[in-house]
């Protein structure tokens, strides 16, 4: 039953609905992987000058992007963003999903390699980013290696799994090689190629000829885990007398399903001068682990006999940079071994099941272990309490998540060799499992020298408990389940779309709290899962996309239910478009990334995720007939180390706008620099066909925003089909783009950096309030990113104040405010002098609001209706919301879409409730 609440004080109510009748289940989280780093430059290591270049792993303020991979085939890729300007820490948010593919449905081992590792040191940046990086996925019932592309999402190649299913694969520390384990006796071994200038992405090929042949395992055992040892630095075999050095790698260990873990020597490169010389991998040395005897008949015990005791799995393997290992087993288990000897040296047992998961923190200082009993271990290298050498110590034991934990990852990853990290943040874990929940938790050390020095990545302002470093006192930051848009409101029909993996429902919610029924759920026969879906505000038209083609519908009502009607014309009428030529649909499809109707439903709006372009079509009045291509906005400009460069054919300019809205000509006359240096370094450079994740269409129809994943935003003149400004390039993509129902056509940008910017369209400048530092400080305060921005649509409703009036929302809070857009832009635009009362009055109003946020954060949405109505106050609701999916209008009422994980946890398979874990 909707509830009535009052938006920040103001005269006028709203009939809130919880809407929990969304009943897609999202997928559990089965890898994780940050962007690996590269080796230091091989060089001398007699040499003074190359041991003080390798203690420099990456620049302090660069972190990398996260790899997810769910079980249903979805990759996620998410990016830090942090707000500079305010020097606030940030967060890990959602960039975008890549859909799974028909013919691989599944993921269950991923592998994340630098594309050009040898020639990486070369570039300004020092961390890895998604252009440099390859991705390579497997699935548990796949019998194929596949290759993705990180920025469509297509597949560029896959790769026969010898006797399949693949058990787990690794990546080789110098980025050239990944090995394999599968069904078969033997381990295998596939080379990455350098890439082209042809080719960014060449096919996987044969290991070179030393690593052809391999020792067998009996006939039985499984290797399930694989680590590989410390490179070591040594001369070139081909090059000359002077030599240049090189990283090859020695050894790697396999954890096994025999109770064991191997040891295994990696041969030198052939010599030609013996040719006869037969070079293989050769098993080194083979540790036993602890058994679990099985129970004989009677219930006695029947140790000592054959075949009487149950083999423990070694699930996670480590090389330490001191050369020895560590494993977590089947029994709960956590050993550290010599790495000469191969005998035990620690042991512990950390957990009540199985230790599935192992990570290395940077250093090598730290060990995190996790498995099915939910909690993460945390191992340190401390001093002996002898005095000689080290021991490792359990330092804490957390429990992060509701159900098994499947994956980690840490940042920074650990390299295997003698280096120090240089960075003022603590390492951060993410880990993932079967609740589908990505948590984040700082990974600091319990060393009081050190946690007083490093900052939270994760943490809010300086002093708060939020902010603390080391991994038993942090706080753990919760991801939503679900990527954005995945929920549409339709106002005028009072209808709600929600997207799945290959189905869409539809609902409507009734008038005067008579509730809702489902009149529409619709299975879709597609190449991919779903990554964009619209419904029209007066609910008639339906538009999806899968990654290769969109797909129209017409809604006709028939009683309580509704028949979809496909515009079967769609295809060819885009195809047929002289318009489209260049956008070579027939072979590159016409998917969509990000789709749009605008607001008298006459209109749809495509972004193409093959293109990045954007298509205007006009819809017909009958699903018999064909759409009409109104107009493609061609985006030719092109990005040179992250910023737009833009091109002036006719003298027009079509690139950045500066902060004041003003023209330079010394700017234009870099810029034509720049496209002179962009020649000559095309690698820097590529054509501006970004994904495209946001669109947002004004209240009158005239204007048009898009979002890109690089952090460009443009705004085109629907009436005049023409591009009307580009703004200055973001340093992250923002997360929505709307305009609010103001006098002054103004463009609010809600960015993943929780921030909100403000654009003039008439000025062509971006505006910096002062009214909005108050609300910014209270979205810092906020441990989740900001998700979304709406604005009661009709006019009339705020037509009753100057104040426009803003509801902002994330996964678990809600935030409402108002704000005089219309006085914002003429105080920016008069340039008056601020006099010091004014200047002691602001102050005191925002240390008045700073008190009263901790008690708005507490109260009811209906509590303070009877205070003074005033401009800028903010009101934050925490704690009252969970998972929220998305917020929109249905007629005059606001719904706010949830999918708690006490909604779908009674749907979940049966092993979700099993019994208590125990030992194995």
């Amino acid at each position: 039953m909707p509830v009535p609440v009052i938006p920040n004080n103001m005269t006028a109510t709203y009939p809130l609905h919880r809407i929990r009748f969304y009943d897609h289940t999202p997928s559990p989280i089965t890898a994780l992987s940050f962007a690996p780093l590269p080796l230091p430059p091989p060089r001398d290591p007699s040499s003074s000058s190359s041991r003080g270049k390798q203690q420099q792993v990456y620049n302090k303020d660069e972190f990398g992007v996260l790899i997810l991979a769910r079980e249903n085939g979805e990759v996620e890729i998410w990016e830090y963003a942090r707000d500079n300007e305010s020097n606030m820490s940030g967060n890990w948010v959602l960039k975008k999903t890549l859909p799974p593919i028909l013919t691989y449905p599944t993921i269950s081992s991923i592998a994340l390699t630098i594309r050009d590792p040898l020639n990486f040191h070369k570039k300004s940046y020092s961390v890895p980013k998604i252009e440099d990086l390859r991705l390579f996925t497997a699935g548990s019932d796949s019998t194929d290696l596949v290759e993705r592309c990180l920025i469509t999402g297509n597949i560029l190649s896959t790769y026969d799994i010898p006797s399949p299913p693949l058990w787990t694969l690794s990546v080789a520390p110098t980025q050239d090689l990944l090995c394999l384990s599968s069904s078969s006796a033997t381990l295998h071994f596939l080379s990455i190629p350098q890439p082209t200038i042809f080719n960014k992405s060449p096919r996987l090929e044969p290991p070179p000829s030393e690593l052809l042949r391999c020792d067998t395992l009996p006939s039985r055992t499984r290797t399930v885990s694989i680590a590989w040892g410390i490179p070591k630095l040594v001369k070139s075999s081909s090059s000359s007398e002077d030599g240049e050095w090189e990283w090859r790698n020695t050894y790697l260990i396999t954890g096994n399903s025999d109770s064991s873990f191997r040891k295994w020597d990696l041969p030198p490169p052939l010599d030609p001068s013996k040719p006869n010389l037969i070079n293989r991998v050769t098993l080194k040395s083979r540790a036993v682990l602890e058994k679990l005897a099985k129970a004989g008949r009677g219930g006695k015990k029947a140790g000592g006999q054959a075949g009487n005791s149950k083999g423990t799995i070694v699930w996670g393997v480590g090389v330490l940079p001191d050369h020895h290992f560590v494993t977590s087993d089947s029994l709960g288990n956590v050993t550290f071994w010599d790495g000469q000897s191969m005998a035990q040296k620690q042991h512990f047992r950390a957990h009540k099941a199985d230790g599935m998961c192992l990570a290395i923190g940077p250093g090598g200082r730290s060990v995190f272990t996790s498995g099915p009993d939910q909690r993460i271990c945390q191992f340190v290298n401390v001093p002996s309490t002898s005095g000689s050498g080290s021991q490792w110590v359990l330092t804490s034991s957390k429990r992060v998540h509701s159900h098994d934990v499947r994956a980690l990852a840490v940042f920074p990853p650990y390299l295997p060799v003698a280096t120090s990290v240089n960075t003022e943040y603590a390492p951060v874990i993410a880990s993932g499992g079967w609740d589908m929940s990505l948590t984040f938790t700082s990974a600091g050390i319990p060393d009081s020298s050190s946690s007083l020095s490093l900052r939270n990545p994760l943490g809010k302002s300086k002093g708060a408990s939020g902010s603390r470093t080391t991994f038993e006192e942090s706080f753990s930051r919760r991801t939503g389940y679900f990527g954005d848009g995945r929920v549409q409101f339709a106002q005028e029909g009072r209808m709600i779309l929600g997207r799945k993996e290959r189905s869409v429902g539809v609902w409507k919610v009734l008038e005067d709290e008579q509730g809702w029924e489902k009149v529409l759920e619709m299975e879709l026969k597609l190449r991919t899962n779903l990554i964009a879906s619209s419904i029209s505000p007066n609910a008639k038209w339906l538009a999806v996309s899968d990654l290769y083609e969109t797909k129209l519908f017409q809604l006709s009502s028939q009683g309580n239910t509704i028949r979809p009607i496909r515009v079967k014309s769609f295809l060819s009428t885009l195809t047929s478009s002289t318009q489209l030529e260049h956008l070579s649909i027939p072979s590159k499809g016409c998917g969509s990334s990000a789709m749009r109707f605008t607001n008298d439903s006459q209109r749809l709006i495509l972004g193409l995720v093959s293109s990045g372009q954007l298509l205007v079509l006009e819809l017909p009045e009958e699903a018999s007939e064909d759409v009409e291509v109104v107009k493609c906005f061609t985006r030719e400009d092109k990005i040179v180390d992250g910023r737009v460069v833009k091109s002036k054919p006719n003298g027009t300019a079509n690139g950045d706008v500066k902060m004041n809205g003003e023209h330079n000509s010394e700017d234009d006359e870099e810029e034509e620099d720049d496209e002179e240096d962009e020649e000559d370094s095309r690698d820097k450079s590529r054509e501006s066909n970004a994904w495209i994740g946001c669109l947002g269409v004004s209240e009158d129809n005239q204007w048009l925003a898009a979002g890109d994943e690089e952090g460009r935003v443009g705004v085109w003149n629907l009436d005049t089909l023409q591009l009307h400004a580009t703004l200055p390039t973001l340093p992250h993509a923002p997360t929505s783009l709307s305009f609010p129902p103001t006098s002054s056509p103004i463009l609010v940008l809600a960015l993943s950096t929780s921030t909100i910017q403000l654009y003039n369209l008439e000025q062509r400048k971006l505006l910096q309030p002062s009214q909005l530092a108050e609300l910014h400080r209270s979205l810092a305060s906020l441990h989740t990113p900001l998700q979304g921005i709406t604005f009661p649509s009709p006019p009339s409703a705020s037509a009753s104040g100057k104040a426009v009036k803003i509801l902002i929302w994330g996964i678990d809070w809600m935030i409402t405010c108002a704000l005089d857009l219309d006085e914002i832009v003429k105080g920016k635009t008069k340039s008056s002098p601020v006099s010091k009362e004014s200047r002691k009055k602001r102050a005191r109003e925002a240390k008045l609001a700073r008190d009263q946020i901790d008690t708005l954060s507490t109260s009811t949405p209906g509590a303070g209706a009877g205070g003074g109505e005033g401009e800028g106050e903010i009101k934050v609701i925490r704690d009252r919301f969970k998972s929220i999916l998305g917020v929109g209008w249905v007629g005059n009422e606001l719904g706010v879409v949830e999918r708690p994980w006490g909604d779908f946890a009674g749907e979940l398979p049966n092993a979700f409730w099993s019994g208590g874990y125990g030992r194995s």
